[in-house]
């Protein structure tokens, strides 16, 4: 690919005093277009679109790469969902602008999705035999993952990345009594069997923390015996057990929502103190949930333009369907269907 004209472009100079680039014969590759303009370019993306920004040539690939960051955390999250009319087909879409996004992935024939982890599609074969597979899918890059079958009876399903020397992965399946782990250098499952009930677990600056169904946090040790340990943390008094409880690790906080119904309280970690302290508001922030048969995943995600809502909550049902609470105590909250009333397909 080409860029026709001069690519050596003052932007601070005023329109009348540019000079004319357009030349014949003058063409320079996309790869010399300056800094400036790819910044330009830059802020003009979407999610899907920066994706493919970043396929032109390396000088814009290593240029994605390095704002990657920076620019994913101004985006609001995508709706992911799976349509059983289709064999290779998965859709992404937002519920701000109305926008849908329809990839085709082979991978996903006669594979069903039990959840999402770090970007990753968790896929199980329709039908299982001897020789299936798990395979985890990034639906943007095509990177695969793949590990031994998902036991029976896999409840919250997470993708961790351990800090090795050489870079591994692991998968670990948990319910309430035991968990599941398997490293991408393993060839079969470990089980693990715990004295706590835990209903959540989340991966925060590279350690993994459990939550248990009385509000017991601790931290579990992937090695030869796995192992949690309780830390000394001040529980939050008169915890409701009926509480549905999620642990969220995001912007430099450990965070836990606390859910009753439609009634939300969401308390954040002091490591100094070793203490929950209560939010009482998200500060600009938006937090997106999603339903208990997805991948149990919650993210806060700043606000891109003062056009969408903040300080509030999106929770996604398996019906299609999204509550909304206006503010994080809204006793309130409104519903309204994705896709503007639009059937949206079977999800995951």
């Amino acid at each position: 690919m080409v860029l026709q004209g001069d690519s050596d472009i003052n932007l601070n100079r005023s329109r009348s005093k540019k000079k004319k680039t357009v030349k014949n014969g003058n063409w320079k590759p996309w790869s010399e277009l300056p800094e400036a303009l790819l910044y330009l370019i830059r802020k003009q993306l979407g999610t899907i679109d920066y994706l493919l920004f970043g396929r032109v040539c390396r000088t814009w690939r290593l240029y994605a790469v390095a704002y990657r960051q920076e620019f994913m955390a101004s985006q609001h999250p995508l709706v992911f969902f799976m349509s059983k009319g289709t064999k290779t087909s998965c859709y992404f879409y937002n519920i701000f602008d109305g926008r849908k996004y329809k990839t085709t992935l082979s991978h996903i024939e006669k594979k069903l999705c039990s959840g999402i982890s770090c970007g990753y599609l968790v896929l199980k074969d329709k039908k299982e035999g001897p020789d299936s597979k798990t395979l985890l899918l990034n639906p943007f890059t095509k990177h695969e993952l793949r590990f031994p079958s998902l036991p029976i009876g896999t409840g919250r399903i997470i993708l961790v990345s351990l800090a090795k020397p050489v870079p591994e992965f692991a998968i670990i399946c948990s319910s309430q009594w035991c968990l599941r782990f398997c490293r991408s250098t393993d060839v079969s499952w470990t089980l693990y069997r715990y004295d706590h009930p835990i209903v959540d677990i989340t991966v925060f600056k590279s350690k993994i923390y459990v939550i248990s169904m009385y509000g017991e946090i601790g931290m579990l040790h992937l090695n030869s015996h796995p192992s949690v340990t309780i830390l000394k943390v001040q529980r939050i008094a008169n915890l409701n057990p009926s509480l549905k409880l999620q642990l969220l690790g995001s912007d430099e906080q450990l965070r836990l929502i606390c859910r009753i119904g439609d009634n939300y309280e969401v308390y954040v970690l002091n490591f100094l103190k070793m203490e929950w302290v209560q939010m009482q508001n998200f500060g600009g922030q938006t937090l997106f949930q999603d339903h208990i048969m997805g991948s149990g995943f919650s993210n806060i995600t700043i606000a891109k333009d003062r056009e969408q809502p903040s300080n509030c909550i999106y929770r996604f049902k398996h019906d299609g369907k999204v509550i909304f609470h206006r503010l994080l105590y809204d006793r309130d909250p409104q519903f309204f269907p994705i896709m503007h009333g639009n059937r949206m397909p079977d999800a995951f």
